[in-house]
């Protein structure tokens, strides 16, 4: 028999089936059908039964089922039903075991709530969620008014919420990701079209190939470059178009980003991008004036380049950022990802002396290997390395 949990790893996993084999519209008819109009009847009865009463009644029943760690709050004067959730615990199931088989397993929420409830007359007034366990949520009687509750017990005021990225929802609606980079609420679509414009691409790691003369040789209108690369200017001295933050990240790493990244005008300003892998502690951007990174997991995982393995090794940074490149599309120049084998017996471009290959913590070379050919074999000839020596 499943604990009240258990389910949610087979739902991550059956949520990236679908989309991978039906496609997008088919996971959302999923939530709205399987879901919403199926096994949580009991809220449509509820709704029906005593309006947000009833469904308050019926969620914090839940609440307590599922060991919820969220407060709900109801003003029928105000006509609206808060839910503040503090950890939630279908989210946290999977990040305390590692997973992550689905490219937004929290959009499954408003994906089977939204269409439940509008068809009893309520409405999501507004949602936002970090994809990290915090989320809240408004609900109105539609075609009265309402009026937001300001809380004490409000997420937003607490410190995790800083954490992750936000997906937000305004009447039943979900928003645009990064209004700066593009309109789409789609993650996916903010990366392509952050990059639209690039006839290639050049992703630079951190290797000693990466100040050869062959990447020299490279065009530099579109660059990729690893925090480090952006903070030192060493790899790359110019402006990039996006930057890969390392995972896990450090506090001097992340002030170095932010000290370049706050000095330069906006319009020449790289798209931050991190991983956000569950196995990660989460991190605060916003203690050094950044803004959320744009996850890139979701394009990856959508466009076959990526396959989590729980408590397995990672790809390295490098690697990641060819992924992501080659995900996009484009032709896509590759120089710095040496595997700690460069001739140089060197580990890294800034490096002076020949180091120890010591693999860094997550990763493996079988790792970054596998994902190598992969990449390799789904750009064929728009992935180029530097020629052998």
């Amino acid at each position: 028999m499943l604990g009240c949990q258990d389910f949610c790893g087979y739902y991550d996993w059956t949520f990236d089936h679908v989309r991978r084999t039906f496609g997008q519209d088919a996971v959302h008819e999923l939530w709205a059908q399987a879901i919403g109009g199926e096994s949580q009847r009991h809220y449509v009865e509820a709704g029906h039964r005593a309006g947000l009463r009833g469904l308050y009644e019926a969620w914090t029943a839940t609440g307590e089922d599922e060991k919820c760690d969220w407060t709900f709050t109801l003003d029928e004067q105000k006509n609206v039903l808060r839910w503040d959730m503090r950890q939630c615990p279908s989210k946290g199931f999977l990040l305390q075991n590692d997973l992550n088989q689905d490219e937004d397993y929290c959009d499954h929420c408003m994906g089977w709530e939204g269409p439940m409830l509008q068809s009893i007359g309520i409405e999501i007034a507004g949602h936002e969620h970090n994809h990290s366990g915090q989320c809240w949520g408004e609900l109105r009687i539609m075609d009265k008014p309402y009026e937001s509750l300001d809380l004490p017990v409000d997420i937003r005021k607490d410190p995790r919420w800083q954490n992750g990225y936000l997906d937000r929802f305004a009447n039943h609606v979900k928003l645009p990701l990064l209004e700066t980079a593009s309109r789409s609420a789609d993650v996916c679509d903010v990366l392509r079209d952050w990059f639209t414009d690039a006839d290639q691409l050049l992703v630079l790691g951190r290797g000693p190939s990466a100040i050869e003369k062959w990447a020299g040789s490279q065009p530099h209108e579109r660059v990729i470059v690893t925090a480090p690369t952006y903070s030192a200017r060493d790899v790359f001295k110019g402006e990039p178009t996006a930057v890969l933050i390392s995972s896990p990240p450090d506090d001097p790493l992340v002030a170095g980003v932010a000290s370049r990244f706050n000095q330069t005008p906006p319009e020449l300003r790289p798209l931050l991008m991190y991983a956000y892998l569950p196995s990660i502690p989460p991190f605060d951007f916003s203690r050094f004036d950044l803004p959320r990174p744009v996850p890139i997991l979701p394009l990856l995982i959508r466009r076959g380049l990526y396959r989590h393995e729980p408590n397995g090794p990672f790809p390295t940074t490098g690697v990641f950022s060819l992924l992501l490149a080659v995900a996009l599309g484009k032709p896509v120049a590759v120089a710095g990802i040496d595997l700690y084998r460069h001739s140089s017996g060197r580990t890294y471009a800034d490096g002076s002396e020949p180091a120890s290959a010591d693999w860094p913590p997550y990763h493996s070379l079988e790792c970054d290997l596998r994902y190598l050919r992969l990449a390799s074999q789904m750009a064929g000839i728009n992935l180029r390395f530097p020629p052998q020596e």
